[in-house]
């Protein structure tokens, strides 16, 4: 979880770099203490400043870091000053308190002592940031992460002792790790409100309240003193809430049963701590409150609330000699495959716990009280899986996503504004002879005009309404900020079982391998035919010894299922294995002894008691050997054989080579190319004195291989139908698993996602040399690409280029198909090791639509890689296998029945793939949405600002009335009906921008600005050009604060703006292809309708109540049409500009920007001599390895040329993939 960041332990003795490997940061502490002289000038400045330094060090909290603080050594700071890549990040208090030193040596042994005299190792000097706690250790001079402590006993091997911990060691152990319990401290509605009140946004709107009151505004700043504190309200009762249900989630209590100091105990769990020992088998001990090691015993759980799966798993106690307290790594947050089979984990169900024989105090042969089911406690509170998750739904990894980034570029850009218009206009005002007081307050009332304090705000409103359909839709989502994301998604990778198939798989047959005639018999349907004498039993002339083995007895045996109430618990492969044998699973004890830990027994249908068989020993499945397997005897204990099931690949190098069926590879091929999943099976005759002694290493060699179990997985209905539509749409679409690769391509020319026509070759991995090649191009060469057909046609292994193994048979046509790959997970491990750094390795991450026999740590290892080439990738899985994909992905969903599983940012109730399309609509539709509220709002601020500054001319505004209606009634409305637009039914293939800074955008932006400031200030000098037009002159000669507000000019400009606002929001109303089409949106036509309506009503009806109302005089009748004439033909140049000319224009309006940019800056000759360099451009550097695919660009198209291109759009234009 923590790396320290310095060669050989030597820190320097005020900072320290750490890697928060959970959150995906590298942060850096900075010790520091209180300086008195400092802190005095800081509380000096807050009052003087009325309290707005404190304000700013709420924001930015390294400026009280940087006043009030001063730097100092690690070993004795008060405080610790975290920063991120100069990013202030908090400023956290140390805790001291006493400690016996005793903690250090679970962070192994210091390479540098040069330190310990730094301070009194009788102190415990530690302190919390993100829930993560650190404890200094002397002996290191460095803060160390409490989740990698380790027992100086637990990496010899030994467990906590018999008589449990001593209270001394609870007592330090407590001090250092805290309560067992993820309790997350829920903020009161005061805290919440202050946190809340010193929000930039709402402190910008007090200002604007403040303001508007001095001028008499109060009608309006009501108005907007409501909303706000309704906003904030919402807020704070929404936040109250989502804290209440992680809270009730995360904090678990239960009564345990503890040993301590030879005496066993019961106690809360919060109690607990590293090392101490408990039973799982007490009564009411349902959910388990920390991670612990099962010591003895063995139990069934459900990982479900952690995992998202609901396949129970179980759990084994470890076995002296399996070093798994030693391989247990601690500053990890997941644990290792053969290690988790042990792990009992916090927050998971226990559905069964068996006790065994216990070796603790009391142990006894005649006394049942004494058999347990024993687990050690490993990691508590936020040290846990289930901490670990919580962490990750308070603190989510940032996403590198500009959007807000570029609005509140945006804001700013209009706060430049806004502060010209505050110089303009107060040289203009002072001119007039306006007083000093009035001039500060006209021109601070312009900056809250310019600046629209629901800017960011109404952007987030469309994420608002997009979780919502989503959630109807049966999506949940744990990261709003994901849905806008999800517009930006280029590929998506999915997983094969249970995401694109159904979970649930048929047993087809089994196909029995004669080991008389090396040649597989007939597939077997049914499981009447499997003891047939002929085929298994006849081994005269037979080269390897099959007695006592049968494929029925390996189908009913070789499991690791267990019995709960009558039923099988398991995996959902297994029991249909077992269904399928036709055998009845019951469970026995091995002695008279009710307690000691029951055997699983297979009896065929219709025999007698002899025929049953027992599993005496267990191997699970292990991911990284792909095989399972178990040890049986008969009743008698008289005939012992092992049985193992697992990939083809790994069991045919198990098995003896006289046993294996000459046409194996054809057999397979044949299945696996039809889409069915083939299992092997085989077995071995063990000695009955050595059965019970073997490791799983010796049991598992010299096998006799007795068939192949065939499953079907169908393919769910809407996966075909939801590639296709993502195919159409350009977004790229992977599969990658765990099964065979034959089966996998198969299953993905089925349902469409590898096309129709694409030749696929698929990986093999040679030996690879023993030693490391200068020439990095050599490696290469140890992978294998052979077509999956089995044509005459190969990849080089260089180039990746097609190329035919026999020139007579293979007709050019076939060469020139298009292509992919399909990459096995040792060939993925192997390229990723040795062949980086070479172009073969980009383009395989390019080409390939198949990835199999992945590990879960390779699964997201692939979306990591996808990522750095500039995908915006997601990851669709259904349960434990895929949450470190999940998580690593930028869009991760979880087909899960949990409502919000914590393994994922979004969780379906949908148990098929038609979720991610779902979930790319309403992100294309939340963008879309959001950057047409952005513009919308951007250029009413620019129309309510050019109305001010014309009317600030004459010393006159808008009225309270006029500001009330525009911001109240009309744009306010209008927004929030604008965010309202449902997603279009159909995805296309250009993908909506997510760049505020886009030349679209920034050409829109611009043209509407000149349009409405344009046609404003023309009906100005339209109007003031009229005989009957009379300018505004002060009431009391001399003194121009007297002007009054009501006249020709702020009628004519009020009415007119007033339409700008109603037909811009039609303007930015944008329908297909990203929403429906507004004529759908039936609130945003009533609003915009009855809006027209109302102001035309104003403007040509005799309606001398409106016209009071606003503060209108009357005007003439012809004048009224030429206005309303005006506005409409504003409105026809707007909504022309914004769907034809505006993005016509932006591309050669951004060449010609740049090209004025690069005069200016002097590198225009450079570039035009240099117009086929492509360095200057931001290629890749794969590009100068392959020059024969460089494209000279003209000068015109270079400067269309990004220099931020996503490396994968380059790649894919190289190799001519669509994108």
């Amino acid at each position: 979880m923590l790396a320290i960041q310095s060669k050989d332990w030597q820190l320097q003795d005020t900072q320290q770099t750490v890697s928060l490997e959970k959150d995906g940061v590298e942060v850096e502490l900075h010790g520091c203490v209180v300086s008195r002289r400092g802190l005095f000038g800081y509380w000096t400045l807050v009052v003087c400043t009325a309290g707005l330094a404190y304000v700013a060090s709420v924001w930015y909290p390294g400026i009280y870091a940087r006043l009030a603080m001063r730097p100092a050594q690690l070993a004795l700071a008060s405080h610790i000053h975290i920063q991120q890549s100069d990013k202030q990040l908090a400023l956290e208090r140390v805790i001291v308190s006493a400690s016996d030193g005793s903690f250090e040596s679970g962070f192994g042994e210091s390479k540098e002592r040069a330190h310990c005299n730094l301070t009194n190792k009788t102190e415990l000097r530690a302190f919390s940031f993100r829930h993560h706690c650190f404890v200094f250790c002397p002996s290191f001079n460095a803060f160390f992460a409490v989740s990698q402590w380790k027992d100086a006993a637990w990496t010899r091997g030994t467990a906590t002792r018999a008589s449990g911990l001593s209270n001394n060691v609870v007592a330090q152990r407590m001090r250092v790790f805290g309560k067992c319990n993820i309790d997350i401290q829920e903020k009161s509605y005061l805290q919440l409100l202050w946190e809340e009140a010193l929000n930039p946004l709402y402190v910008f709107q007090v200002a604007s309240i403040v303001i508007w009151c001095v001028e008499e505004y109060y009608y309006y700043s009501a108005a907007i003193f409501v909303i706000s504190l309704a906003s904030i309200g919402s807020t704070l009762v929404s936040t109250k809430h989502t804290a209440r249900r992680v809270r009730a989630m995360a904090n678990y209590v239960c009564a345990v049963r503890v040993l301590r100091s030879n005496v066993w105990s019961d106690m809360e769990s919060s109690e607990l701590v590293p090392g101490d020992v408990i039973d799982l088998a007490e009564p009411g001990l349902d959910v388990v409150p920390c991670d612990m090691l099962l010591l003895e015993g063995n139990c069934i759980v459900d990982e479900s609330m952690l995992t998202g799966e609901s396949v129970p798993e179980s759990k084994v106690s470890v076995v002296s000699g399996d070093h798994v307290l030693e391989s247990i790594d601690m500053a990890a947050h997941t644990f290792d495959p053969a290690v988790s089979r042990h792990i009992v984990f916090a927050g998971t169900r226990i559905i069964r716990a068996r006790k065994a024989r216990s070796s603790y105090p009391g142990s006894s042969s005649n006394s049942a009280k004494f058999f347990r089911a024993t687990a050690m406690v490993l990691r508590t509170g936020f040290c846990t899986t289930k901490g670990t998750l919580v962490q990750s739904i308070l603190f989510p990894h940032a996403t590198k996503f500009r959007f807000y980034h570029d609005a509140m570029r945006f804001v700013w850009c209009l706060a430049g504004i806004a502060c010209i218009g505050f110089i303009v206009n107060t040289i203009n005002l002072h001119r007039l002879g306006v007083s000093a007081g009035e001039i500060a307050i006209k021109a601070l009332d312009l900056i809250t005009v310019a600046v629209p304090p629901a800017l960011p705000a109404s952007m987030s409103i469309g994420m608002v309404f997009a979780a919502r359909r989503l959630r109807k839709a049966g999506i949940f989502c744990i990261s709003p900020s994901r849905i806008n994301v999800a517009s930006k998604v280029a590929a998506v990778v999915f997983d094969k079982t249970g995401t694109l198939t159904d979970q649930g798989m048929d047993v087809l047959g089994v196909q029995v391998a004669s080991q008389t005639h090396r040649e597989f018999d007939e597939l077997q349907t049914e499981v009447c035919g499997l003891e047939d004498p002929a085929t298994m039993q006849d081994t005269e002339d037979a080269k390897v010894d099959v007695r006592v083995l049968s494929v029925d007895v390996a189908l009913a045996t070789c499991h690791s299922l267990s019995i709960v109430d009558g039923a099988l618990v398991g995996d959902p492969l297994e029991i249909k294995m077992v269904e399928f044998s036709g055998w009845h699973i019951d469970e026995r004890n091995a002695t008279s002894d009710p307690h000691e830990s029951a055997l699983i027994t297979a009896c065929p249908p219709q025999s007698s008691r002899q025929d049953t068989h027992i599993i005496a020993r267990c191997f699970e499945f292990a991911p990284e050997l792909r095989r399972s397997s178990v040890v049986t005897s008969d009743l008698n204990g008289r005939q012992h054989a092992a049985y193992v099931k697992g990939a083809p690949e790994v069991i045919r190098d198990l098995c003896h080579p006289e046993s294996v069926p000459k046409n194996y590879d054809a057999v397979l091929n044949t299945h696996t190319q039809g889409g069915y999943r083939v299992i092997s099976l085989a077995g071995r005759v063990l000695d009955v004195d050595t059965a019970q002694l073997l490791n799983r290493t010796s049991v598992e060699c010299d096998l006799v291989f007795l068939g192949f179990l065939i499953f079907e997985n169908r393919l769910k209905p809407a996966t075909a139908s939801v590639l296709c539509e993502l195919r159409d749409a350009r977004i790229r679409t992977i599969m990658c698993t765990g099964d065979n690769p034959l089966t996998a391509v198969s299953v993905a020319q089925e349902c469409s996602l590898i096309a129709p026509g694409t030749t696929v070759f698929v990986s093999h991995l040679k030996q690879p040399a023993p030693y490391l090649h200068e020439n990095m191009f050599v490696p290469l060469a140890c992978v294998e690409w052979k077509e999956s057909t089995g044509r005459s046609i190969e990849l080089d292994p260089v180039t990746l280029i097609p190329r035919s193994t026999d020139p007579h048979s293979t007709c050019k046509t076939e060469l020139d198909r298009p292509y992919c790959l399909a990459i096995t997970g040792p060939a993925f491990a192997y390229f990723e090791q040795h062949a980086r750094d070479t172009p073969a390795w980009k383009h395989m991450l390019m080409r390939g639509a198949v990835f199999a026999r992945m590990s879960p740590e390779q699964k997201a290892a692939l979306v990591d890689q996808l990522q750095q080439l500039g995908y915006i990738s997601g990851f669709c899985g259904d349960g434990a296998n895929d949450c470190a994909a999940l998580k690593t992905a930028d869009i991760g969903v979880s087909l899960s029945e949990a409502e919000a599983s914590v393994a994922a940012p979004f969780t379906s109730h949908v148990n098929d793939i038609s979720c991610v399309v779902q979930l790319v609509r309403e992100g294309r539709c939340s963008i879309a949405t959001s950057i047409a509220c952005f513009k919308y709002l951007g250029i009413y601020s620019i129309i309510q600002f050019t109305t001010c500054c014309i009317l600030y001319s004459y010393d006159v505004n808008l009225t309270n009335g006029q500001f009330l209606f525009v911001d109240l009634f009309a744009v306010l409305p209008i927004t929030v009906c604008l965010d309202r637009f449902e997603p279009f039914s159909q995805l296309v293939p250009r993908r909506p921008t997510a760049s505020l800074a886009s030349k679209r955008i920034i050409t829109s932006l611009l043209g509407h600005t000149v349009l409405t400031a344009g046609f404003q200030l023309s009906v100005f000098a339209m109007t003031a050009s009229q005989s009957w037009y009379h300018a505004p002159e002060p009431a009391t000669p001399g003194d121009p604060d007297s002007t009054p507000e009501k006249g020709d000019l702020n009628t004519i400009l009020f009415v007119f703006s007033a339409f700008q606002y109603v037909f811009m929001g039609v303007v930015f109303a944008i329908g297909p292809p990203y929403r429906q089409r507004a004529i759908r949106n039936y609130a945003f036509l009533l609003v915009v309708a009855s809006l027209l309506a109302f102001e035309l009503g104003v403007l040509l009806g005799p309606l001398p109540g409106l016209r009071s109302l606003f503060a209108l005089v009357k005007v003439q009748v012809e004048w009224r049409f030429v206005v309303f004439g005006m506005a409409v033909a504003n409105f026809v140049m707007c909504y022309c500009g914004e769907r034809v000319v505006f993005p016509r224009v932006a591309a050669p309006a951004a060449k010609m920007c740049r090209l004025v940019r690069l005069v200016f800056t002097g590198r225009f000759t450079e570039i035009a001599h240099r117009n086929g360099t492509r360095g200057l451009v931001g290629m890749t550097d794969l590009e100068s390895e392959l020059p024969d695919v460089r494209i000279k660009p003209s000068l015109w198209t270079y400067l269309g040329l990004r220099p931020g291109r996503k490396e994968y759009k380059t790649l894919a234009h190289m190799h001519g993939l669509s994108i």
